[in-house]
C-alpha cells in the first residue's frame, strides 16, 4: 500500500514537471509573438506617417503651382498650426522656417507625429525623459527618430528629403 502511494506521488511530480515545461515553452513563444506584434505595429505606424507626410507635400506643391516663385520657407496650416516645409515640400518644422542647414528639434518631431498621423498613439518628446507612453520622439542631427520606449524598433524621418528608414532591433 505504501509503495503505490509513493508511485502515485512520483507520477504526479512527473506530470507536473511536463506541464510546467510545456507552459514555459508556450509563455516564451507568446512573449516572442507579442514583441513581433509591437514591432509590426510601429512599422504600420511608420507607413501611415509617411503617407501623411506625402499627402501634406502634395497639398503644398499643388497649392503653390500657380505661384512658382514663392519662397519655400512658408508652409501649410494644418489643424491650426503652421507646418513649415523643406525646399522639396516635405513637412519639417512647427517652430522655425526651414533652411538648407535645418536641424529639427524634439518639439518639431513631436508635433509632426501628432499632425501627420490620424489618431496618433500617445508619444513622449525627448530621448532622455521618463516615458509614460509606448513611444518617444526626439531629434538626432538632421532627422527625427520615433522609437518604442523599450527600444525594440524605431524609424527615422529626414525632413529635408522626406526619406524614412525603419529598423527593428533583434535581441
Amino acid at each position: 500500500m505504501i509503495q503505490s502511494y509513493s508511485r502515485g506521488r512520483f507520477e504526479f511530480f512527473v506530470v507536473a514537471t511536463i506541464i510546467a515545461l510545456i507552459a514555459l515553452v508556450a509563455l516564451d513563444r507568446y512573449s516572442l509573438l507579442t514583441k513581433e506584434a509591437r514591432v509590426l505595429r510601429l512599422e504600420i505606424i511608420s507607413h501611415s506617417f509617411m503617407t501623411g507626410a506625402a499627402n501634406l507635400r502634395v497639398e503644398f506643391l499643388i497649392s503653390h503651382i500657380s505661384t512658382p516663385d514663392i519662397h519655400y520657407a512658408k508652409g501649410l496650416i494644418v489643424d491650426g498650426k503652421l507646418i513649415y516645409v523643406s525646399e522639396q515640400g516635405w513637412p519639417a518644422s512647427v517652430t522655425t522656417p526651414v533652411t538648407s542647414k535645418f536641424q529639427p528639434t524634439d518639439m518639431d518631431c513631436y508635433h509632426l507625429w501628432n499632425t501627420l498621423l490620424q489618431n496618433p498613439a500617445p508619444i513622449t518628446a525627448g530621448q532622455f525623459t521618463d516615458s509614460r507612453h509606448k513611444y518617444r520622439a526626439f531629434a538626432q542631427l538632421n532627422r527625427c527618430r520615433y522609437a518604442m520606449a523599450r527600444g525594440d524598433a524605431y524609424f527615422d524621418y529626414f525632413p529635408l528629403t522626406g526619406q524614412l528608414l525603419f529598423s527593428a532591433i533583434n535581441n
